[in-house]
């Protein structure tokens, strides 16, 4: 139980009460007020109280006392039942009884108090409680040494404790490592195996997207010889991106006043999506107007036919004038974009007279529709036999399809064709073209 300084605490029983205080001279007062001077001193403790986890305590005295009865003079003697209620002898009675005055009660004997966490028994101090008169009591403190407590606690003064303390200690730092700089004129030469965590990573990465290995390891030697030199901050990572994009040809810029694009490739490229994108694409934002043209392969006929809209609505020789004439008018007011029909490897003859009209036609440029989904040999062999057509760009199709585009950005850096547009489905399901540069497809590529 805590209570207020000079506060008094009613013990648990009717004959005593706890007066707790600071000190003595404190309590005295309390104690005469409320049970006379006649008051008995049952026990005395001392000890610490107050405070915040064990710091900054104060001394404290707890003193239990009872009201007295008749003023004796006890000093130190323990009081026992037996000694107080213990008769008077009497004398040897004369022969006629006298009447015997009975002894006044006995006063109830002081009870041994258990040992709590604020008081302990000091070594040597009588199990009951000794009686102490009040008026002795103020001069028994000032001239009685007070105990020490049971368990002495040594404590820094708050003003000098730190708690820092109380905090683990901090590791130590690391060491310092200096590198010397080369001397002037010393070649710096970097090991073999330096960067094999990182070019382990990088060839991992490329390898995963289609790029074959003698490719990988070509692109990661080249970043570690000409492009980290110029850039020591930048990851091998970035370097070998620059490097793969300078790797990847560029096609030169369309004129702006007017322009042919003719596309080729084999049948389920996704040569007309690209068409149909790429017009749609012009038309709604371009400032140039465009036009479209087909080439078919009718059925008995010695030649392929056009049909270009408006201008041509039936089919014509596509080597005659009229066709022509009519193709070059369109390219000089605007875009005149010219489908032709699907070829495969093996047609060689057709591959032959389609290059025959593309000689006439001098478009500006000639793209082969290439699918993101073809394998590398087929990819090759594809490139290898359109050559005769004198090619200069690639559309990456179907790329939505696979994650395989290393394959047809190896095949157009091994034919020396430009990668300039993608197409692919967007969000909304239909098909979209867009142009990519080599810096955004090397990012996609190594991310």
């Amino acid at each position: 139980m805590s209570s207020r300084p000079g506060e008094a605490v009613p013990s648990g029983t009717v004959q005593t009460r706890i007066y707790r205080g600071r000190s003595v001279d404190e309590v005295i007062p309390l104690i005469q007020r409320e049970l006379g001077a006649d008051a008995i001193i049952v026990r005395r403790r001392e000890g610490l109280s107050g405070g915040f986890l064990g710091f900054f305590q104060h001394a404290s005295v707890e003193i239990e006392a009872m009201p007295g009865g008749p003023r004796i003079d006890v000093y130190d003697e323990e009081l026992t039942a037996p000694a107080l209620a213990a008769p008077p002898v009497p004398e040897p009675a004369p022969p006629a009884p006298a009447p015997v005055a009975e002894p006044p009660p006995a006063a109830p004997a002081p009870q041994a108090l258990p040992e709590t966490p604020f008081y302990r028994r000091q070594p040597g101090e009588p199990a009951a409680g000794s009686a102490y008169l009040s008026e002795h009591l103020a001069a028994l403190a000032r001239s009685r040494p007070q105990a020490a407590p049971a368990r002495e606690i040594v404590r820094r003064p708050p003003s000098t404790f730190d708690f820092h303390e109380l905090l683990p200690p901090e590791p130590p730092a690391p060491p310092v490592v200096r590198r010397l700089a080369p001397a002037a004129g010393e070649r710096r030469s970097v090991p073999a195996g330096s960067h094999s965590r990182a070019r382990a990573g990088v060839e991992r990465s490329l390898l995963r997207v289609g790029i074959s290995e003698d490719l990988a390891h070509d692109l990661i030697d080249g970043a570690g010889a000409h492009t980290l030199p110029l850039a020591p901050r930048q990851g091998l990572a970035q370097a070998v991106r620059s490097t793969l994009a300078q790797r990847i040809p560029v096609a030169p810029a369309l004129p702006t006043q007017g322009a042919a694009i003719v596309l080729v490739g084999a049948g389920g490229a996704g040569k007309t999506a690209y068409c149909a994108a790429l017009l749609g694409a012009y038309r709604s934002a371009s400032t140039l107007p465009a036009s479209f043209a087909t080439l078919l392969r009718g059925e008995g006929a010695a030649e392929l036919q056009m049909i270009l809209t408006p201008a041509v609505m039936k089919p014509v020789p596509a080597g005659g004038q009229r066709a022509l004439r009519a193709l070059r008018k369109a390219r000089g007011e605007g875009l005149a974009l010219v489908d032709t029909p699907a070829l495969t490897p093996s047609d060689r003859a057709h591959i032959r007279e389609l290059a025959s009209l593309l000689a006439k036609i001098a478009p500006e440029r000639i793209l082969i529709a290439l699918p993101a989904t073809l394998g590398a040999k087929a990819a090759a062999q594809l490139l290898t036999a359109l050559r005769p057509l004198g090619a200069n760009s690639l559309v990456v199709t179907h790329a939505d399809e696979t994650d395989q585009l290393g394959v047809a950005v190896e095949a157009a850096c091994a034919f020396d064709l430009a990668p300039e547009y993608i197409l692919e489905r967007g969000r909304s399901g239909g098909w979209r073209v867009s142009r990519i540069d080599p810096t955004a497809l090397a990012a996609r590529l190594l991310p």
